[in-house]
């Protein structure tokens, strides 16, 4: 089964791709430009979401179309226009897409609503289920609910399965919006004014439990022409959401009880009602459809997924704050090694003409966010030396003088200019091959490729090479995590001092 994902580069379509991938799918990942991070799959440009966009490329050999790309945002969203440029993408958009599916032979069509179909907010305790009568009110909610109904209309005329599908709102790693802010504010510990919210109760999805169910739809029969709420199915206060939030980050709660219905009043005067209703009112979600005609359940509670959410930023926020000076650091002292090692950078390239006649290595490597780089080095290794990583190579390879250049280290002076060029850093993960599929895998897990790859670090002064994926990549996220300037110092002084090893070979 070959799987298409528009919007492969947004939150909710970046994690399905990647799950789709770890759970052995077939994925073709739709996109407008191909990222700098590449998945492990295949790319397809798709273009603008039109009315007239041609998707007979992209559609070749596909039997289900996630639908998650749309337009979310205008700079003026309640303009007079804003409803037309929402259904240009939302409606006309997704339509066209529809219809070329069927003539592709497309069998199922899932497309990624919103909860603002059914309205803006509940009663408490009166939740939205599958058969409430929708009742968008903005321009976004009623684009979303205009395409359903176009799509549902599709399938009752051709063999399209239809699948629908309206999440709450959606939160986790790399999460951006309002609960973005929410943890930004917190952690900074500003006092939100809305403490004192603590009799409302909202739905939300985690992205992990929202993607399990988009797969458990790609999969289920009885899944087809069907309507789908999807939250976590834990409801929650603003009060207790902030609560979690502060301990997943570990601050200080520093909210105030403010009554909400001053709130109402202070946000109506500023013309913002709209923002107080989302903050105090409620909005429930019924998901016994899904329990019961899917027998899904959600695999992660809410204050797991918002404890994992909160330590993600917060992991992210420490690394980049903890070396904001690594950067000049590594110019400084790249550009020092460079004048000061200049003799032995000539005098190791002579000796290297007449050992091999290629004294340098220049090969192309992962970068940070996966983006190629040709990594130099000196040769320490014949010329002839198959193109893998230096585990899965013979000893008999290196040359004489490579030995030298190994065991001293020396071989790596040249990368310096990587480090210049910015596409290195002194300290880092070391840089891996493209083919080395298992060892990428594993560091996307651990998001170690947020980072620029380095000469040295953790991992070799710890005697961890890539013979072993998941170990390397472990200790890469542990070296990431506690990055400092006291660390960076240890681990190019330790280098410096011939501590820890280089890459290893059979």
């Amino acid at each position: 089964m070959n799987i298409l994902v528009t919007g492969a580069n947004g939150f909710v379509g970046h994690s399905l791709v990647n799950n789709l991938i770890d759970t052995k799918h077939s994925v073709v990942a739709g996109v407008r430009e191909i990222p700098l991070k590449k998945l492990n799959c295949e790319y397809r440009l798709i273009g603008n979401l039109e009315a007239n966009t041609d998707w007979n490329d992209a559609l070749k050999g596909v039997d289900v179309v996630v639908h998650a790309a749309a337009r979310v945002h205008l700079m003026n969203d309640k303009s007079a226009d804003s409803l037309t440029e929402f259904r240009k993408v939302n409606v006309e958009g997704t339509l066209n897409l529809a219809r070329q599916a069927v003539e592709a032979g497309v069998k199922r069509f899932i497309f990624i609503s919103s909860i603002k179909v059914n309205g803006e907010g509940t009663e408490l305790g009166k939740p939205y289920t599958a058969d409430s009568k929708p009742n968008p009110i903005d321009p976004y909610g009623i684009s979303k609910y205009e395409a359903e109904q176009g799509l549902l209309k599709l399938a009752e005329t051709t063999p399209l399965e239809v699948v629908i599908i309206r999440p709450t709102l959606v939160y986790g790693e790399n999460v951006k919006g309002n609960f973005h802010s929410l943890m930004k504010w917190t952690y900074k510990g500003i006092p939100l004014p809305i403490g004192g919210i603590k009799k409302n109760l909202r739905s939300l999805v985690s992205v992990d439990n929202l993607v399990d169910f988009i797969i458990t739809c790609i999969e289920h029969k009885d899944a087809k022409n069907e309507v789908f709420l999807i939250s976590d199915d834990e409801d929650i206060s603003t009060a207790s959401l902030l609560e979690k939030i502060s301990k997943g980050l570990d601050v200080k709660n520093k909210a105030v009880n403010i009554p909400p219905k001053l709130i109402n009043t202070a946000a109506s005067a500023l013309g913002k009602s709209s923002v107080a209703q989302r903050l105090s009112g409620s909005l429930q979600v019924d998901i016994s459809k899904a329990k019961n005609l899917l027998d899904w359940q959600p695999k992660y509670s809410t204050s797991e997924s918002i404890r994992k959410t909160a330590e993600f930023y917060k992991s992210n926020l420490a690394s980049h704050k903890a070396m904001t000076l690594q950067r000049p650091l590594d110019v400084i002292f790249s550009a020092t090694g460079l004048v000061v090692a200049s003799p032995l950078l000539i005098g190791t390239t002579i000796i290297g003409y007449l050992d091999t006649g290629s004294p340098l290595f220049i090969q192309e490597r992962v970068g940070k966010e996966q983006k190629p780089f040709k990594l130099i080095k000196f040769r320490t290794m014949k010329v002839s030396t198959e193109s893998v990583a230096s585990h899965l190579v013979d000893n008999t390879s290196i040359t004489k003088l490579g030995k030298v250049l190994r065991k001293t280290k020396l071989d790596e002076l040249p990368q310096l200019l990587n480090v210049i060029k910015g596409e290195m850093s002194l300290v880092g993960p070391r840089p891996n091959l493209f083919n080395q599929n298992e060892l990428i895998k594993a560091r996307e897990d651990m998001g170690v490729y947020k980072v620029l790859p380095g000469i040295t670090g953790l991992a070799q002064l710890s005697g961890v090479d890539m013979s072993t994926p998941e170990r390397l990549a472990k200790k890469d996220k542990e070296m990431i995590d506690s990055m400092n300037l006291k660390n960076y110092f240890s681990y190019i002084v330790k280098t410096a001092l011939g501590k820890g090893s280089g890459d290893a070979v059979k």
